[in-house]
């Protein structure tokens, strides 16, 4: 069994989420990497939060990411950033390369975009992709069709009512899905876990394709992932970061174990 990485969530273990608090704490635990929600603040600089804000003011108690860049810089720690606002991603490039995260360190998640990487392959040679599958979907809904134009402003806007739909009849999509991401040359599918069954694993695995889940903060839907006993699942990104430790450290013991 290959061991996934610890990923710890924005908020792991009870902390303020979007906090210098949580990162301090992913680093006492031991996390392979943290998580982090990226948005650009009225003023130009790059700041940890999920949701939008609409002053500099209300933006002035989220720390900044080059915050937390200067904090991770010393550690072994990666950083995975969920870009919010995919239009700011080469600010973000930049300001990690200042603290030299490289493709080894940084891991990008979230808008992202399947257009961006197309259209600059060498994203993927300055960070480590983990590509939302919903970011995959929008494109194929769109050959689906037919839609309206409302469907188009909600599917670029909130893509989660046709994530959730399309996630119900995954099975369905494997194919679509791994032909998008192999043209792409991204390696690693970010997906909400509860869908997710043994098949799906082996489907993408068989294609070369690895998978990273997030959040998983349950412990019998991590203990029925790790049965499955695949060897793509590359990240688990937690709140619960002692909880996934330990199921991990069971797991490997187990399979370690003479038959």
């Amino acid at each position: 069994m290959t061991v996934p990485m610890v990923t710890a969530h924005s908020g792991c273990e009870g902390t303020q989420r979007d906090s210098m608090e949580s990162v301090r704490r992913a680093i006492e635990l031991g996390a392979d990497a943290v998580e982090v929600d990226v948005r650009m603040d009225p003023a130009g600089v790059l700041r940890i939060s999920h949701d939008k804000r609409l002053s500099v003011s209300e933006y002035a108690a989220h720390q900044s990411l080059e915050s937390v860049f200067a904090l991770l810089g010393p550690t072994s720690l990666s950083i995975n950033c969920d870009v919010k606002e995919r239009e700011h991603l080469y600010e973000l490039l930049g300001l990690a390369k200042r603290y030299g995260f490289d493709k080894s360190r940084l891991i990008l998640s979230g808008s992202v975009s399947p257009e961006q990487v197309s259209y600059d392959p060498g994203i993927a040679d300055r960070a480590t992709l983990f590509m939302n599958i919903e970011e995959l979907f929008k494109y194929l809904y769109l050959h689906k069709g037919p839609f309206s134009m409302g469907d188009f402003s909600r599917l670029m806007t909130d893509p989660w009512a046709f994530t959730r739909t399309y996630m119900k009849h995954f099975e369905d999509h494997v194919p679509s899905v791994v032909e998008l991401a192999l043209h792409l040359g991204i390696k690693v599918i970010n997906f909400p876990y509860h869908n997710l069954g043994k098949e799906h694993f082996t489907a993408l695995q068989a294609a070369g394709l690895s998978v990273s889940v997030w959040t998983v903060d349950d412990r019998d839907a991590l203990d029925r992932m790790l049965s499955f006993s695949v060897s793509n699942l590359e990240n688990v990104t937690t709140r619960q970061v002692t909880m996934v430790q330990s199921l991990l450290q069971t797991h490997q013991t187990v399979l370690s174990q003479p038959s």
